[in-house]
């Protein structure tokens, strides 16, 4: 059942190859906001706001909240504008929720892990801070990518992988000309629509996470 889930590993894959490729000599003196290419590693949490999927209102299923893994590699012009490619990976537990028909109650079952993996392309904006506040370096990005999402063969539920719409924004704290600390939060939006479920949810994976990057 997770033979559909390659294509965003393949994803994630290319983003490593490409890191490689990139790296390049030590620049000279770098500027406050200038260009060039940063690569930051993450790691965070994955909390999904929506429901899965559901069937009125007898089963809903729903992914629990989980850490996630990813790194980014950014290029900036110079100036206010960048683009970045970003992957990463968790695996939070499928939760199916149904009532139980004689008492009445909720009933959940976890039909273990999903691998999530998700890559995406985004269009960053820095706003250009003056003096000392330019060590802080917000950016706001909007963006597309791919979610990926194998399931256990236990779960009955086929893999899929999704087009995303992805909302960013975050912040580089520097700690040196090379070095900075970065907080990152991105809203990836999607629709499931599986056969196993009559009603196709929107989704919103709210990915928390914070890195240490170093511009190359």
């Amino acid at each position: 059942m997770r033979n559909q889930g390659t294509l965003g590993r393949r994803c994630a894959t290319l983003l490593a190859a490409g890191t490689l490729l990139a790296w390049s000599a030590a620049p000279a003196a770098a500027q406050q906001a200038g260009s060039g290419l940063e690569l930051t590693g993450h790691v965070g949490a994955i909390l999904p706001l929506a429901e899965l999927a559901n069937q009125g209102d007898t089963i809903k299923a729903e992914l629990s909240t989980k850490p996630v893994f990813g790194a980014s590699l950014d290029y900036w012009f110079g100036g206010s504008w960048g683009v970045a490619f970003t992957a990463g990976i968790a695996q939070p537990n499928l939760i199916v929720s149904t009532v139980d028909p004689v008492s009445g109650f909720p009933v959940s079952d976890d039909l273990g892990s999903v691998d999530y993996v998700h890559a995406e392309g985004t269009l960053l904006y820095r706003p250009q801070l003056p003096g000392a506040a330019a060590i802080l370096l917000p950016y706001f990005g909007v963006g597309a990518g791919i979610r990926s999402l194998s399931f256990s063969a236990d779960a009955g539920v086929a893999d899929t992988d999704d087009v995303v719409l992805i909302l960013n924004a975050g912040g580089h704290a520097r700690l040196s000309d090379r070095v900075h600390l970065r907080i990152d939060v991105r809203d990836l939006i999607s629709t499931f629509d599986a056969a196993e479920f009559e009603d196709s949810k929107r989704q919103h994976d709210v990915l928390l996470s914070v890195g240490l990057g170093v511009k190359l």
